[in-house]
């Protein structure tokens, strides 16, 4: 599959490939419900000196990606990590065909999905003034927990932590406040 070459993408595969942040970023997703590619958007919108995100702003880019997400994303990581956890009655030898396709069919849904969140956020009118990256990136993340309903607790500040520290090297103690 050949995708538009894109500064998001870019950017969210150099930082998803850093220590620790694949695992934050996981963790976030399974136990607090949080989209990664969101998350990978509010620092990518900070750390491109663009300020930070609005809660209105991410609760319009999670509406516009809600059905993605409901109807291609979720069911292809379903099956995938079925076919890692249970054979389902298929020979081991034919899930080793079929697992890398899924695989790579979960990962073009993601970027087909960072596109469309990458557009929803240029087409959206005022991105906030730029102020210090890592704390644009903190406003802009702490905007995504209240869009999505999640509340602040400690292991959720320590993922988003680990993935700000890895955006935004030399940052100190970064994390969201509790609303």
């Amino acid at each position: 599959m050949s995708f538009p070459s894109h500064p998001f993408w870019d950017y969210s595969v150099r930082l998803y490939g850093k220590p620790g942040v694949a695992d934050a970023c996981l963790y976030l997703q399974d136990r607090y419900g949080l989209n990664v590619n969101c998350v990978l958007l509010c620092a990518w919108i900070a750390a491109d000196g663009r300020g930070a995100l609005t809660s209105a702003h991410l609760a319009t880019a999670l509406r516009r990606i809600a059905d993605w997400e409901a109807q291609a994303i979720r069911p292809l990581r379903e099956i995938r990590r079925k076919c890692r956890q249970e054979p389902l009655g298929v020979p081991e030898f034919l899930l080793q065909t079929f697992a890398p396709q899924i695989e790579a069919a979960e990962l073009a849904a993601e970027h087909v999905e960072q596109l469309v969140l990458a557009e929803t956020v240029r087409d959206l009118a005022a991105v906030a003034a730029p102020g210090e990256p890592v704390v644009d990136a903190e406003v802009s993340l702490r905007a995504l927990l209240d869009a999505a309903g999640v509340a602040v607790d400690a292991r959720l500040n320590e993922c988003l932590g680990d993935v700000l520290r890895a955006a935004f090297p030399g940052a100190t103690r970064p994390g969201v406040s509790p609303a």
